[in-house]
């Protein structure tokens, strides 16, 4: 169903696929949207199956194919293992169903390029969840950077949730996607190193590091890992007239920091400090309000699909300079 066949002001049919962690803060939170309804829930586990159902009140199905049998739904939110985001994302846009597919939104570009192709063929919304798009800190960054010369990233988490990819499509993605942001479009990389190892007898990276050279010389440098003992989610952007320091991880807040040259930097040793507490209220449901308002034709795309692919084809970039152990050129 495409958005042209919606009812106005019709509730939205959503189904979720998917409740583990990720789909049951989904579900939660498009119970609280107005025009919303949430038809079914997609899950194996029955376990976990029937408590979606009583806790929404909803129908629920094992399999995809039982979902699309039984029900009509104008907009699934995909959150299954990443390993099956390619086959259950076609098989919803197919039968013409509007999706929002947890990041990345496959594990390999080319079947990435074709979901996107199908998408556009079947005139429907296929929305990658790339969540910090949504914290308000991020588009602070977006409006406040214009010309950084050096970006270092770094998110480490104790969580090994995640098991079917490693770290770098787990965790690193986010901020490959807010650095190009922050690039923005035609200024590519020319330049790929990575190191990776996977530990605690994983086939995958769960520590990996990463630095990518851009056209205009830019430097950034990424560091993910799964396996910390704490949290920390950071980011430094060094341009030269600023330097600007932000903390994601003091929920719901984060912290920007901006350190200010007065004149020149090449006579003065000091630096004025302005100091921000941006407060990121939920950006998941700002997500799923985006993807909703987009089905209904009310807004344009915060990121695109183009800028989705360039995400993930720098993180098969990264993870195949790790298994080749040199720079890879990009060309």
């Amino acid at each position: 169903m495409s958005a042209h066949d919606l009812v106005p002001d019709a509730p939205l049919r959503v189904a979720v696929v998917g409740t583990g962690v990720m789909g049951r803060y989904h579900a939660t939170n498009y119970a609280t949207l107005p025009k919303v309804r949430i038809a079914a829930v997609v899950e194996v586990d029955e376990g976990r199956r029937h408590e979606a159902q009583q806790a929404y009140g909803c129908a629920g199905y094992a399999t995809l194919a039982e979902l699309l049998a039984h029900e009509e739904i104008d907009a699934a939110s995909v959150a299954v293992p990443t390993s099956l985001h390619y086959r259950v994302t076609r098989t919803l846009l197919e039968a013409g169903v509007h999706v929002l597919v947890e990041k990345p939104v496959a594990t390999d570009v080319a079947q990435a390029h074709a979901l996107a192709r199908l998408s556009a063929e079947q005139g429907l919304v296929l929305q990658v969840g790339h969540i910090t798009r949504f914290y308000s800190a991020v588009q602070m960054l977006a409006r406040e950077v214009r010309q950084p010369y050096l970006i270092e990233a770094r998110r480490l988490s104790p969580s090994q949730r995640v098991k079917d990819v490693g770290v770098v499509l787990d965790l690193m993605i986010h901020d490959i996607d807010i650095v190009f942001g922050l690039m923005g479009n035609g200024n590519g990389v020319v330049e790929v190193v990575a190191s990776g190892l996977p530990l605690n007898g994983s086939p995958l990276e769960d520590v990996a590091v990463a630095q990518i050279k851009f056209e205009n010389g830019c430097l950034a440098r990424f560091l993910a890992s799964r396996v910390s003992p704490d949290p920390e989610r950071t980011m430094l952007i060094a341009e030269r007239d600023k330097t600007v320091r932000v903390d994601f991880a003091k929920e719901p807040y984060s912290e920007v920091q901006f350190f200010r040259t007065p004149g020149s930097a090449a006579h003065s040793g000091h630096v004025k400090l302005d100091r921000h507490l941006v407060h990121d209220e939920n950006p998941l449901r700002k997500e799923l309000e985006h993807f909703l308002a987009r089905i209904r034709g009310t807004t344009d795309p915060i990121g695109t699909l183009d800028d989705d692919m360039r995400s993930l084809e720098l993180a098969t970039r990264i993870l195949a300079a790790m298994r080749e152990g040199k720079s890879v050129p990009v060309h």
